[in-house]
């Protein structure tokens, strides 16, 4: 009924492996907290691609990780990206307290979606001007700003000049002795991510597994939530953080997963009949490195799901088909979120005949009829032939691929009303899904 798949090594792997290790000798130490293997709970199957994976060898610049600071005209100014998921690449001062950045991605060409984020100070309260060089010709993110690196506000229009294709975009701010963060999102990285599942499986007694480590060596982790040991191998997979600087999936994939873990009455009835394994952050290096795109190995990791170059991708796989091979079990959904410059769902093709069927569209449909006012956009067209995780779910697992993009501009508060809704309808849908097949064995 579905197409299987099985894994051989090739040379193009063994060449990134070599590149990959010579990444990580360059690495600060800082970046490099290596968390031993927990490997698996059952060998998987293994998988041979059936794309052709690409014959350039890609390659990831890491930034140096430094501060700058231009004393010519008192006040002196600081700026500097010595924090978790920093980015800025060349700090210059063009003027009097008028200064000019430059971020570059990690590697080239690339997906138009720039991240960056740095701090800046001053020796005493200040104005100061940021000229923003971005090596992209579209997608000028306008900055967030904050006082504690948490609580973010978005620059005023008196603050922020500039729009997309622009060669050059300028920020005008107060520099004070205490840091000012800027950056193109808020920053939900690794700490704020692993503070909130742990959390989480203190909340619901999920179990927590290491699955395997980043070509950086950060721990892979996946969080399993069930009712208790009795719950049926009935199985819902929840990714995130395929691409660095996508923050706004973080917020809808946390809310989504704050609401299968509710007490509320649909929330209970589910964690008793589907079990939810959750790993919020899937390429942890480059999440804090701040990089746009890329693993630390310059591989878009959400076009990897047939090649399997990365080592994020091959845990995340082999942890995946463990579940798969556990007597009885079957994966109802794998929902991998993502940010984008607007809400869209992209869905498996029309003729992919997954199971449970139409759940897709069911689900689409279902969040549209909550939310009357919201218009639910949604494709099946989009990057149809990459080997993006949605696809690789469908061709292994049979299961309804989506991907669940969240707009970057969207605000957070929307975000959450919208995906808390649509949290509670794919429970319902696949409760009422797994009634209707009761009778249906895996492997029909």
């Amino acid at each position: 009924m579905f197409r299987y798949l099985k894994y051989s090594a090739t040379p193009t792997a063994a060449l990134l492996s070599t590149l990959t290790a010579w990444l990580i000798a360059l690495t600060p130490v800082a970046c490099q907290t290596a968390t031993p293997v927990v490997p698996p709970s059952a060998p998987a199957p293994a998988l041979t691609p059936t794309a052709t994976p690409a014959t350039a060898t890609p390659r990831a610049e890491l930034q140096e990780h430094r501060s700058w600071t231009f004393a010519t005209t008192a006040p002196a100014v600081t700026f500097d990206n010595q924090f978790p998921c920093a980015r800025v690449n060349r700090c210059e001062e063009v003027a009097p307290h008028d200064y000019r950045i430059t971020i570059t991605p990690e590697n080239d060409p690339i997906n138009p979606s720039p991240w960056y984020a740095f701090r800046v100070r001053a020796d005493a309260p200040t104005d100061i001007t940021v000229r923003f060089v971005i090596a992209t010709k579209t997608a000028r993110p306008r900055p967030r700003l904050s006082t504690d690196g948490t609580h973010w506000t978005r620059a005023t229009d008196t603050q922020w000049t500039g729009a997309s294709g622009a060669p050059e975009c300028v920020l005008r701010i107060h520099a004070e002795p205490a840091a000012t963060w800027v950056a193109s999102n808020d920053i939900i990285g690794n700490d704020r991510l692993a503070a909130w599942s742990d959390a989480l499986a203190v909340r619901t007694g999920a179990t927590v597994e290491t699955f395997g480590t980043s070509a950086g060596g950060r721990a892979l982790r996946m969080f399993t939530l069930s009712a208790n040991a009795n719950t049926p191998e009935d199985w819902v997979i929840v990714i995130g953080r395929q691409h660095p600087p996508e923050v706004s999936g973080s917020v809808g994939l946390m809310a989504f997963m704050d609401e299968i873990t509710s007490d509320s009455a649909r929330a209970r009835a589910f964690r008793g009949a589907f079990r939810v394994a959750l790993v919020p952050v899937v390429n942890p290096d480059g999440v804090h490195e701040g990089q746009w795109r890329s693993t630390l190995g310059g591989v878009d990791s959400n076009r990897d799901w047939g090649a399997f170059t990365q080592p994020e991708t091959v845990a995340l796989r082999d942890a995946i088909l463990a579940i798969r091979s556990r007597p009885g079990a079957r994966i109802w959904l794998a929902l991998d979120f993502h940010g984008t410059n607007k809400d869209i769902l992209y869905t498996p093709l029309a003729d992919d005949r997954t199971f449970p069927p139409r759940f897709a569209s069911q689900w689409v449909a279902a969040i549209q009829a909550r939310f009357p006012d919201y218009e639910v956009e949604s494709t099946s067209a989009h990057n149809a032939t990459e080997w993006t995780f949605k696809r690789w779910a469908y061709e292994t697992l049979g299961a309804p691929g989506i991907t669940y993009e969240l707009g970057s501009s969207t605000p957070h508060a929307q975000i959450q009303r919208i995906v808390t809704g649509a949290a509670d309808e794919a429970m319902r849908l696949l409760m009422e899904a797994k009634m209707a097949n009761a009778h249906t064995p895996p492997d029909a």
